[in-house]
C-alpha cells in the first residue's frame, strides 16, 4: 500500500479540495553497497579538505558558487536560509491550458493526488477536469522547495506532474546539427515502410530492465554457492548507407515474425 509523501490544498479559484500526494513512481534501480575488498569491512564517504585531507565538521563547511575561473562568493548558512520560500501547504491553480501546448521536454515527475477528507470535491475536480481535456498549471512549496507543476486527471484521479523551468528546457533550433543531404523518396517510402512493419499496442510489462535482471541472477547463485557465466551482450553495428541500412532492418523484421 503506497503511503502518502505529502499533504495540501488545492486552490481553485475561491475553492479549496484537500490532497494528500503519493509518488507515481517507485526507484527500481541496483543499490549497492560498499565494503573493503579485503576484509569486507562497510565503508563510508566523508567530507575532507583537499589540501590535508583532514576531515571537515558539519558546522565548518561553507557553500560557494564560482563567478569565474578564480573567484567564487562564500554564502552563510543563514544567507541561504533567508533565502528558502515560507512553508506552506497551498498548491495554486494558476490557469488551465490545452495539453498539445506543453512538450515532453517539461515533464519532470509524476505524482498521484488523493482526497483527503473531503471526497466529493476531489472527485467533482478530478471529473471535471477530465471532462475539459485540460493541464491546470500549479506552483507550491514542498520541503523548503518550490515547485511548477501539470494537474491532469485520468481514471477518475487527480495526477500533478512536476514541471521543468524555461530555462532548463532546449529547443531544437539550440542543438548543434551536422549538415547533411535530405532523404531521397526511395528513403523516405522505406523508413514508412520500417515504422509500419513494428506498429503494434503498447505493452509495458514487455520492457524489463535486463541489466537489473541479470545482476539479481548473479546475487541469488552467489548466494546459493554457484557460479555463473556473465557476458555482456554484443553491441550491432550500422554499416553502409540509410537505404541499405533500412532494407536490411525490414528483412529483419520479417523474418522474426515468420519464425
Amino acid at each position: 500500500m503506497a503511503r502518502a509523501i505529502w499533504k495540501g490544498e488545492l486552490l481553485v479559484g475561491d475553492q479549496q479540495v484537500p490532497v494528500k500526494m503519493y509518488s507515481a513512481v517507485e526507484d527500481r534501480k541496483v543499490h549497492f553497497r560498499l565494503l573493503h575488498a579485503k576484509d569486507h569491512a562497510p565503508v563510508e564517504q566523508r567530507i575532507v579538505r583537499k589540501t590535508d585531507g583532514r576531515e571537515v565538521d558539519a558546522d565548518d563547511r561553507r557553500k560557494a558558487l564560482p563567478v569565474s575561473d578564480e573567484n567564487a562568493v562564500i554564502l552563510q548558512p543563514a544567507e541561504l536560509d533567508e533565502l528558502e520560500p515560507p512553508p506552506s501547504r497551498e498548491v495554486r491553480l494558476c490557469r488551465f491550458v490545452k495539453p498539445a501546448l506543453l512538450s515532453d521536454q517539461w515533464y519532470d515527475r509524476p505524482y498521484w493526488l488523493g482526497p483527503d477528507d473531503d471526497a466529493a470535491a476531489y472527485f467533482a475536480l478530478a471529473e471535471a477536469v477530465e471532462k475539459a481535456g485540460v493541464l491546470g498549471i500549479a506552483r507550491w512549496v514542498m520541503r523548503k522547495k518550490p515547485y511548477l507543476g501539470a494537474l491532469t486527471a485520468a481514471g477518475g484521479h487527480l495526477m500533478m506532474i512536476t514541471l521543468r523551468r524555461a530555462d532548463q528546457v532546449l529547443a531544437v533550433a539550440d542543438l548543434e546539427i551536422p549538415e547533411g543531404r535530405e532523404p531521397d523518396a526511395k528513403e523516405l517510402e522505406l523508413a514508412e515502410r520500417l515504422v509500419d512493419s513494428i506498429a503494434d499496442d503498447f505493452e509495458p510489462a514487455r520492457w524489463h530492465d535486463q541489466y537489473r535482471e541479470r545482476v539479481c541472477r548473479l546475487v541469488e547463485a552467489k548466494a546459493r554457492g554457484e557460479k555463473i557465466e556473465t557476458r555482456a551482450p554484443a553491441r550491432k553495428r550500422s554499416g553502409g548507407d540509410l537505404a541499405e541500412s533500412l532494407r536490411q532492418s525490414l528483412a529483419a523484421v520479417k523474418e522474426k515474425k515468420v519464425a
